[in-house]
């Protein structure tokens, strides 16, 4: 890369010029439709670890995010925010989407002379529920996407950037110029210095004190008691009930350091990061997806069922011929299957295999059944995941009856917990995760989540162990 001949700032003569030609666009398409709008600029980056670069790169107190599938090879990681997008209550989702279709629409994206490959992206999530406690979740909304100041993508074709900033009638262009290019240039720099290198990823150990709560094994096997006797009463036939470990740690725990970890030991699942710049982050390696988006086609998964890996190759087959066979499990899959068909099936065509897979995971190896969806009409994203959330997988059977309940039984607030977590853009490709095997970290302080899902002839013994393997993941990027 050729760093020389630089003006306002940070930008080549030749960039100066074609950027220069963009702001003045914007401006113009700005003064036209009476408001401010988004303009981004792409451009080619070169080999970097991503998590590295975020490492690096963000800036604490500030909006942060990452998001890897490592055996996918794809991986995007954000910072700083262009614009802001929140809400709350029932309505949350239609008017996050009404508002970012709208700034969609409005925005001016290019990529080096040429238009921007999949436009404008905003990237965040949601709560469990259409409210949370902001005491337990400071600085989180119970929805927040965010149009990011910088953002890198890698996948198959490379690995490339784009810097965005607001536009108004009467900004000033130098100005403009001098803040893209301070953000070219940091992500450049960064990359150059970096080349390659992926990090060190064992440089932190910790050592923790787990918390006393309610919902310790005593209280766990009560909740869990308590549902069934719901479930045998008829009230309902499935609910999803969680419980949180808190541990105060030795030192204040990286989450750069866990994610390395969590890559390593989960590349089949959605390595995950979401600093919404307040003190705390939520981290996680979910295994399950909510949705792809894909132009026309949308692909989702039911995933429920859940058995340990075995020790030996032949347990561990054994395990997996087990859980194919599990009347309680194969039910538990099948309420799930069946409640995403027909959240999807007004929307297209649905397809799937009738019987489902293993998904085997490090630890732990779950009933996995993939689904497709063909749109017979344009949707936009989020009304989709409106549809799609909470899956059976992580609320109930019937929804309804079991959201009533979790709130009662569990002793802590969601938050963003299970909740849709992910990026889409105005190409109409993005894809959402179930923020599952997930946590907090908050300085020293950490709380984990785990839960499983509770069933007629459900063992509130066998799912206290479940939520221990559930725990696992985290536990271990702990680096205990």
């Amino acid at each position: 890369m050729e760093f020389t001949n630089y003006t306002a700032g940070h930008l080549s003569t030749a960039e100066h010029e074609t950027l220069a030609g963009l702001v003045a666009r914007a401006r113009e398409r700005s003064r036209a439709l009476d408001r401010p709008l988004l303009l981004g600029y792409g451009f080619d980056l070169g080999g970097v670890d991503l998590l590295s670069l975020l490492e690096r790169l963000g800036v604490q107190n500030d909006f942060r995010f990452y998001w890897e599938n490592p055996a996918e090879g794809f991986a995007l990681t954000a910072g700083g925010v262009a614009r802001d997008f929140s809400a709350g209550g029932p309505t949350r989702f239609s008017r996050l989407s009404r508002d970012i279709e709208q700034t969609m629409q409005d925005a001016l994206c290019e990529s080096e002379g040429r238009e921007a490959d999949g436009g404008m992206v905003v990237l965040g999530g949601f709560s469990f529920f259409d409210q949370l406690e902001q005491k337990d979740w400071p600085g989180f909304e119970p929805a927040r996407l965010v149009a990011p100041a910088w953002i890198v993508r890698r996948d198959a074709r490379g690995t490339s950037a784009m810097v965005s900033t607001e536009i108004t009638p009467r900004c000033d262009t130098e100005k403009v110029l001098l803040r893209l290019g301070m953000l070219m240039a940091g992500l450049r720099r960064t990359a150059l210095d970096m080349g390659r290198m992926a990090g060190n990823t064992f440089s932190q150990s910790n050592n923790f004190t787990i918390l006393d709560r309610k919902d310790g094994k005593d209280g766990w096997l009560e909740v869990v008691a308590r549902a069934r006797d719901y479930i045998r009463k008829g009230s309902l036939a499935k609910i999803v009930l969680a419980r949180a470990l808190d541990l105060n740690c030795e030192i204040a725990p990286s989450p750069f350091v866990m994610l390395r970890r969590l890559r390593e030991k989960f590349p089949h699942c959605y390595n995950f990061y979401f600093d919404p710049g307040a003190g705390q982050g939520f981290i996680g390696a979910s295994p399950e997806q909510l949705a792809r988006f894909d132009g026309m086609t949308v692909s989702t998964a039911a995933l429920a069922g859940t058995m340990p890996r075995g020790g030996t190759p032949s347990e561990d087959e054994a395990n997996g011929r087990a859980l194919m066979a599990s009347r309680k499990e194969r039910a538990e899959h099948q309420f799930v299957l069946e409640g995403m068909v027909s959240a999807l099936s007004p929307f297209g065509q649905v397809g799937h295999p009738h019987e489902p897979r293993l998904l085997k995971l490090n630890n732990l190896q779950h009933l996995y059944t993939p689904l497709t969806l063909r749109l017979d009409n344009r949707l936009p994203v989020l009304e989709l995941l409106e549809r799609l959330h909470p899956t059976p997988a992580v609320g109930g059977h019937p929804t309804e009856a079991a959201l009533a309940l979790i709130p009662g039984l569990e002793s802590f607030d969601r938050g963003w917990y299970a909740g849709p977590l992910g990026w889409f853009n105005s190409g109409g490709q993005g894809e959402f995760a179930v923020s599952l095997r997930s946590g907090v970290l908050r300085g020293m302080q950490v709380r984990l989540f785990a839960g499983g899902g509770i069933m007629a002839d459900s063992s509130p013994e066998k799912e206290f162990e479940e939520t221990l393997l559930k725990f696992r993941p985290l536990l271990g990027a702990l680096g205990n």
